[in-house]
């Protein structure tokens, strides 16, 4: 009887954690692809001619994210959102006569979006990898308030971020796994900072974020004050900070190749 009861026991305890792993998994967010209004298969999309495409957003917001919110519901939200602007048959025929692109010609468009992008890294940039951390506080999403400066001796990853951004939401699924489980009995300290967006706005989209298994203390900068500190423009960004309070490692935009960078670095410097 005694040894029924503890495999029952046993049992209980396993479906109890095994609920609670669920619970925790993080349910990342897809990518949706809308082609004309409409959403399509990534299928769909590989079949599409090059040529016939005007636009490519990665990623939308603002009036426009609403109104996609508006016509295929809440879901919208937390997915990396790729639309498709396709050109119209007048369009296609005026392409069709002007003159073809070579690949160099491409290659060559390329290179000069790349470097226009670097320049507006470099000139929205006010804090540099060697350079020494600027000092704040900041109010966090709980209440309770912190000085960068309190946290010398430990590693601080400041990692700028806002609701609105689908980069900033794909990096933020990823930290659970890459950030936030791996560093959590060392001495690292995360800084999520929500840049320029009121508190109740902020704590909305961590209730969502924690019922799809991403949970942090997120920090508030409403008035951008902290971030004017470290940058002019653009976000996600990252700036890793050592024991010493110096900035070792920065990063603009996400990608895995980026992350797996700054992972690296964490590790590094907890060695």
């Amino acid at each position: 009887m005694k040894f029924k009861i503890t495999i029952l026991l046993i049992l209980s305890f396993l479906t109890v954690f095994g609920t609670f792993a669920q619970q925790k998994k993080v349910i990342k967010p897809e990518t949706i692809y809308i082609v004309d209004n409409e959403i399509v298969s990534l299928e769909f999309v590989k079949k599409l001619n090059t040529s016939h495409i005007k636009e490519m957003k990665m990623g939308v917001s603002g009036k426009e994210k609403e109104a996609l919110k508006k016509k295929y519901g809440e879901s919208i939200e937390d997915n990396q959102i790729i639309v498709f602007v396709m050109k119209t048959e007048k369009e296609i025929k005026n392409t069709n006569d002007s003159k073809t692109i070579t690949p160099e010609e491409t290659a060559e468009i390329n290179r000069k979006n790349a470097e226009e992008r670097a320049k507006k890294i470099k000139e929205s940039t006010l804090v540099n990898s060697g350079d020494m951390s600027k000092d704040f506080s900041l109010e966090m999403l709980d209440g309770s308030k912190v000085k960068l400066s309190d946290f010398k001796g430990k590693v601080v990853l400041i990692n700028f971020w806002a609701t609105w951004c689908a980069p900033c939401m794909k990096e933020l699924y990823e930290f659970p796994e890459r950030i936030i489980e791996p560093f959590a009995d060392k001495d690292f300290v995360l800084l999520a900072i929500s840049r320029g967006e009121k508190e109740d706005v902020v704590r909305k989209k961590m209730d969502k974020l924690k019922s799809r298994g991403v949970e942090f203390n997120a920090g508030l900068d409403p008035k951008e004050e902290i971030y004017k500190l470290y940058a002019t423009n653009l976000i996600p960004r990252n700036f890793l900070i050592d024991q010493n309070g110096k900035v070792v490692y920065t990063s603009v935009g996400y990608s895995d190749e980026k992350l797996n960078e700054l992972v690296n670095k964490i590790e590094e410097l907890l060695k």
